[in-house]
């Protein structure tokens, strides 16, 4: 087996600028590392990784197993509160920049201020129209009940559970949160098809949360795109990535604490007078 080297970024870049692909990381295999982006796992990983020069993070090893090679469809459902709708397309839709390259179909059902009950409402509109695989991301908001918490990620993860999905740990940045992601990690153990991504242990790198200790800077939400893009990797069929039409769209709790709203060009004149919420990435 061919041992992983480590590319610098300074070489990265420059290689970068000879193929003429501009200031971005790439990786071209399995076996690569790049400084800043960290391992890429699963098969032929042919694409760009943009996350911005500086970065310097180390992505822990998934709990778990990656989404892509389990299924045989693309589509995709991630579940969330401020921090996913931060990465959405009425911000600046990196999460859909970054998995549509793999093949994926995205709907990001996430909005400012929900606690853990929010998945259910989104399970309850959506999850039946078909999806292959999940992404939750709900504990960022807490109320210190913690056996609540459990019984709704419980619910959560029996639905889900036909299909293998993924659950993100959430950052410590108080002692709760600790408790939060004990039973995160606690149940995705009880079930045999859940990948825990350990976002806490990014979410400590330099850079990543803003002033108020709780919300991404841009960095961070362009990491969070490409951490959730290691635990799913490539779709099956990687021509056929879309951002899908969310149906919760509502971050009027906490809109102080959201990104500037950027307008995708790439959306038709319909899709920005609806709130710029949805696009289709070739």
């Amino acid at each position: 087996m061919k041992r992983s080297s480590l590319i610098s970024g300074t070489i990265a870049v420059s290689l970068a600028a000879i193929i003429s692909w501009g200031a971005y990381r790439f990786v071209v295999n399995s076996g690569t590392y790049l400084s800043g982006v960290g391992r890429i796992p699963g098969g032929d990983f042919n694409t760009l990784v943009t996350l911005p020069d500086g970065v310097d993070v180390t992505f822990p090893e998934l709990i778990g197993k990656m989404i892509g090679p389990q299924i045989q469809g693309n589509r995709v459902l991630m579940i969330g509160d401020s921090i996913f709708a931060s990465t959405s397309s009425r911000y600046g839709n990196e999460m859909c920049d970054t998995l549509t390259k793999l093949g994926w179909q995205v709907a990001v059902e996430a909005q400012a201020g929900e606690f853990v009950d929010f998945g259910s409402r989104v399970l309850g509109r959506r999850w039946e129209e078909g999806w292959d695989t999940a992404v939750v991301f709900l504990g960022t908001n807490f109320d210190g009940n913690i056996v609540r918490y459990e019984e709704k990620l419980r619910e959560m993860f029996d639905v889900l559970s036909q299909n293998p999905f993924v659950v993100l740990t959430t950052a410590e940045f108080r002692p709760k949160q600790l408790e939060v992601n004990e039973v995160i990690k606690r149940l995705a153990g009880e079930y045999g098809n859940v990948t825990v991504l350990d976002w806490a242990a990014v979410a400590n790198s330099n850079g990543l949360i803003g002033r108020d200790g709780v919300h991404l800077t841009a960095d961070g939400r362009a990491v969070l795109a490409t951490a959730v893009a290691r635990s799913l990797e490539f779709s099956r069929d990687r021509t056929n990535g879309q951002c899908l039409r969310p149906v919760f769209r509502d971050d009027s709790k906490v809109l102080d604490a959201m990104p500037t709203t950027v307008a995708d060009e790439t959306m038709t004149t319909d899709a920005v007078e609806d709130g710029g919420a949805t696009t289709v990435v070739p």
